[in-house]
């Protein structure tokens, strides 16, 4: 593991990563628009379960409301725990096989991409549908009858979500494991080499 380090200590996360963006080639774009793309894509897929759980619970008002942070919140989100958990460790020869880093770029993907915007999604939307009452949800407590309840309510709307939950969820780590692979090439191929800051 420790072969794939440089020899001499490397400069700063910071400075690399402004080196390979800059470079006039385009082979850096995983660590620009690569990332970029994946911000994106976590927003859309927050816009994607906001109008799901919407549709579900018959809500009609407050659109903005509800789309705006489910669009903000996961983009925003995502692009420091890629950069902290996936293109850090990669840039600096911590994350130092390939399929480590597609593992844990799928996996963060997955996470922030989809897992939390849904569970992000979930209260926004029921509290609009328990204002407006579209819907009848069962009330929030700590006793095994009320969360039976509230499993058995939501496991009964989410069943039709299921088939769309993991066409979303093989795309999110197709994205999150070809941009990781791509970041690990490019590190091999710029970073962890002799004299590459020279050029």
């Amino acid at each position: 593991m420790d072969s794939l380090k440089p020899d001499k200590e490397l400069p700063s996360f910071e400075r690399i990563i402004l080196k390979l963006q800059k470079r006039k080639d385009g082979k850096g774009w995983p660590f620009n628009t690569g990332i970029l793309g994946i911000s994106i894509n976590a927003g859309l897929v927050g816009l994607v379960s906001n109008s799901y759980f919407r549709r579900m619970l018959k809500v009609r008002k407050l659109l903005v409301f509800t789309s705006l942070p489910m669009v903000a919140i996961p983009a925003i989100s995502i692009l420091p725990m890629w950069t902290m958990y996936v293109a850090k460790p990669i840039v600096e020869g911590d994350l130092s096989c390939d399929i480590c880093a597609q593992m844990r770029g799928a996996a963060l993907n997955v996470t922030f991409g989809l897992l939390y915007p849904c569970f992000v999604s979930i209260p926004l939307v029921a509290s609009i549908a328990l204002r407006y009452k579209t819907v009848d949800i069962p009330k929030v407590g700590f006793s095994k009858e009320v969360f039976l309840k509230q499993m058995k309510f939501w496991s009964e709307k989410s069943r039709f979500f299921k088939s769309q939950f993991i066409s979303l969820a093989f795309f999110q780590c197709v994205v999150g494991m070809y941009i990781a692979h791509k970041q690990y090439v490019v590190a091999q191929e710029f970073v962890h080499k002799p004299n590459i800051f020279g050029k």
